[in-house]
Formats: structure tokens, sequence, C-alpha cells
């Protein structure tokens, strides 16, 4: 849902699209560097760089429409305007709670005895749920919630696992 109010500034908006765009292009660049495996017979769409060419190239362009959009802010409100406290910017918790949650993801459950698939429904379940909880919660709508992130969860887990498995013929764990 969109809100009204900027949780940071267009010139914050500007140096992290700046940042994001400059990253999907290294990405770019050092995937195309990739030794594309033609000796052993692979074609264009099984070199092992062309996903991460995908991401950079995804990166880079949200990176520029998000400079884009800042400056458009800018030339209505100015360059500081429309700013929560810069203390709001990232609130901690939630950062760390995220990243806690990547990392028992990637470390504890990928590979560890479960299948992929089901690690991932798992994971992205978990995470929509604990993110949206708080807004479910106090529209009363919990139960729709733990719907929603659970077909989340299992739409994800079945597009990446088809994606990767039939398209980029990528053995997942």
């Amino acid at each position: 849902m969109p809100s009204e109010t900027h949780p940071s500034s267009p010139r914050r908006d500007l140096q992290g699209g700046i940042v994001w765009t400059a990253f999907g292009c290294i990405v770019v660049v050092l995937s195309w560097q990739m030794d594309r495996m033609t000796q052993q017979g692979a074609t264009l769409h099984t070199a092992p760089g062309l996903w991460p060419g995908i991401v950079g190239v995804m990166l880079a362009l949200l990176g520029g429409i998000l400079m884009l959009r800042s400056w458009r802010r800018a030339r209505s409100a100015g360059w500081d305007g429309g700013a929560a406290d810069a203390t709001d910017y990232v609130p901690l918790p939630s950062f760390a709670l995220a990243t806690g949650m990547f990392f028992v993801y990637a470390l504890l459950l990928v590979g560890r005895g479960l299948p992929f698939w089901l690690s991932t429904a798992l994971f992205v379940t978990a995470f929509v749920f604990v993110f949206q909880r708080a807004q479910r919660r106090a529209a009363g709508k919990v139960g729709r919630g733990l719907v929603v992130a659970l077909a989340c969860g299992v739409l994800t887990a079945v597009s990446v696992t088809l994606l990767f498995e039939r398209l980029f013929y990528v053995r997942l764990p």
C-alpha cells in the first residue's frame, strides 16, 4: 500500500540508487568475464554467468529507477524534504531479524537434509508472515496473513525450483 510519507530523503535515495546501480554494473561486468564453459558444450542459456548477469542488470535498473524517483521528489520537496528521523531509516531490530533469518536459511536449511524447494517455502513463508504480522494484527487479519505468507512461500519455491532446474539446468540441493 503506497504511503504519503517517505522514510528517507531524496538525497539518501539518490545515494542509495548510485550505489545499487554501480554494484549492478560491477556484477554484470564480472559475470560477463566468467568462463562460458563452451569447451564442455555449454550453450548461452547454461553459461554460469547468465543468472548473475541478469540479477546485475536488474539491480542496476532498479538503482536507476530509485535515482530517477529521488530526483523527481527533490524537485517538489527539496533534497532533504519528506524524510523521517534519520534513526528510523533502517530499524535495527528488523534488520537484525531479517539478517538472522537469511543466515538460518542459507546455513541451516538449504542442503542440510531438507530439499531446496521445502527450505525455500519455509523461509519465504516465515519471512512474509513475520514482517507482515504487526500490520495484519492491526487490521484483524492474522489468519489471512498466514494464508498469504504460505501462498508466497509455495509459489516462490515452485517458481525458483522450476526456473533453475528446467530453464538453467542447475541442480539445486
